[in-house]
């Protein structure tokens, strides 16, 4: 874990001798202190990491990095704030799908492979830890949790009202149950433990049909061959 860090989200860096404007700039150095935060987050735990660790790991003093963040809360409010761009896209595929079985399925298997590929389930789990003790923390993840609950729940209610789905219980309550274990696959990271993609896009579909309890039609064109 120490050599955790999420290179992938990190700004592209300019070319040699090409200028990089003021804006850029800025933007490079906030990608650099986040991607340290992550690192000393893993690391030491939100509560165990010090902003003097992060000034360590980015490689700068203390008053260059309080120019751009005041707080480990702040810190965390601008990752979380980039999970919500990179759900917004998720999501975002997910409402154009007009099957909606397909769309639950696949857009949670491709946050469960986003999560395993940048190996975030870590920062996950140190986060939505100290989401519970933490109330600017739980403001931060609550805000984001309720975006996406929203556009969720609208999805599910239109095809509902379609008749293209008959779901198990009401929208409320399912709707807190499939966070739930959508949150769960992510923090587990299961392909990490060798769980086999296909087998786990089977499981998620039987789940995600017995739930919604689509049409005779769809529940017939959703249904994939199980994988052994």
């Amino acid at each position: 874990m120490d050599d955790f860090l999420l290179v992938k989200d990190s700004a592209p860096l300019a070319e040699p001798g090409e200028p990089v404007s003021r804006a850029e700039r800025r933007d490079l150095q906030t990608q650099r202190i986040l991607d340290a935060a992550k690192t000393c987050f893993v690391r030491h735990g939100f509560q165990g990491a010090s902003m003097n660790q992060i000034c360590t790991e980015a490689g700068m003093s203390p008053g260059a990095l309080y120019r751009y963040f005041a707080s480990k809360e702040a810190i965390i409010e601008a990752i979380t704030d980039q999970h919500r761009r990179d759900d917004a896209e998720l999501y975002g595929r997910m409402l154009s799908n007009p099957d909606v079985i397909d769309g639950v399925v696949e857009t949670a298997l491709a946050h469960v492979r986003q999560v395993h590929e940048r190996a975030m389930a870590p920062l996950f789990a140190e986060i939505r830890a100290e989401s519970m003790r933490n109330p600017a923390v739980e403001r931060c993840c609550m805000l984001n949790m309720e975006t996406i609950r929203i556009q969720f729940r609208d999805y599910l209610s239109a095809a509902e009202e379609r008749g293209e789905i008959d779901p198990l219980v009401d929208l409320d309550t399912l709707m807190t149950a499939l966070m739930a274990i959508g949150e769960g696959l992510a923090l587990n990271d299961l392909l990490s433990q060798g769980v086999d993609p296909d087998k786990l896009e089977t499981l998620v579909r039987a789940s995600v049909i017995a739930l919604l309890r689509p049409s005779a039609s769809r529940a017939a064109a959703g249904s994939r061959p199980s994988a052994r």
